[in-house]
């Protein structure tokens, strides 16, 4: 077989497992209410870190060989993410652009579907423009992140703005939270702090506790996508190398013996320390 059409089903198989395992794990990650505050409250690229909804986006996308996601920026709407060592470059090494559009469709079903928050990603820089790096911008729905973010108290002032009341200076604190998002500035409600009052958007929102779906649905998808990468590895009657059973997401394994998000998150974190030992 010609070294160039081997190469292609190599990849397509390599995408298909990929993809499949990138299914898998969106279907299993609905993110508690709690998890998901604290990570966007974060006010700098240090403290976005630290979170856990951050440690287990790392670690899945460590886990898929999507590579190792960092945070390069970060404000009350935007987060731009950098990710090195992916493995998606290099199965298109041979494109000249941005290449990465896995990676970037990944981000968006995860916001999307996982946290409940509309989104635009866009891949800015990639490893095959020229790049060491690539990196994405996700540009946040406000009103999806204010649904989260803004607490009831937070809802009074506004409401106390609205109606040309003054604020007490024990509420400086808030105030600050309200002008960081944009709804106040100087003390008054901005354009946008009237539209989310229009909007009704409410401040409280049901805890998210869900169990985790059952592992069967996830295992089959799984082992679909690895034995469709195998069977074209095999078709090219070993020009391509097969693909090494212990590439499958680990992930998926470690879900099904996890009873919550925050136990999950904690297992990974442990791993990742005793890594870096």
């Amino acid at each position: 077989m010609p070294e160039g059409i081997a190469k292609i089903i190599y990849v397509f198989g390599e995408l298909t497992k990929m993809e499949a395992a990138i299914s898998t794990v969106i279907a299993k990650s609905k993110v508690p209410t709690k998890d998901i505050k604290a990570f966007l409250k974060t006010e700098n690229r240090v403290q976005l870190e630290r979170t856990p909804l951050f440690q287990y986006i790392k670690s899945f996308f460590k886990d898929i060989e999507l590579g190792d996601l960092r945070c390069v920026a970060v404000s009350p709407f935007e987060i731009v993410f950098g990710v090195y060592n992916s493995k998606i470059p290099r199965l298109f090494s041979d494109v000249r652009g941005k290449t990465c559009y896995i990676t970037a469709d990944t981000l968006k079903m995860f916001f999307e579907r996982d946290m409940d928050i509309l989104v635009d990603v866009e891949e800015t820089q990639c490893v095959n423009s020229g790049a060491d790096h690539c990196e994405f911008r996700v540009r946040m729905n406000p009103p999806d992140v204010l649904k989260y973010v803004i607490e009831e108290e937070d809802q009074r002032i506004l409401e106390v703005l609205k109606s040309g009341g003054e604020v007490d200076s024990s509420d400086e604190y808030r105030l600050r939270t309200l002008s960081r998002y944009g709804l106040v500035k100087d003390g008054r409600l901005t354009i946008l702090g009237e539209k989310y009052l229009e909007l009704g958007v409410s401040p409280t929102m049901a805890e998210i506790d869900r169990p985790w779906k059952k592992l069967s649905e996830i295992s089959e998808v799984t082992a679909s996508a690895k034995s469709f990468a195998e069977a074209f590895s095999r078709s090219v009657d070993g020009e391509v190398e097969e693909i090494d059973e212990d590439l499958l997401i680990n992930i998926v394994e470690e879900t099904e013996k996890s009873k919550s998000f925050a136990e999950l998150v904690a297992k990974f974190m442990k791993k990742e320390v005793k890594d870096d030992e």
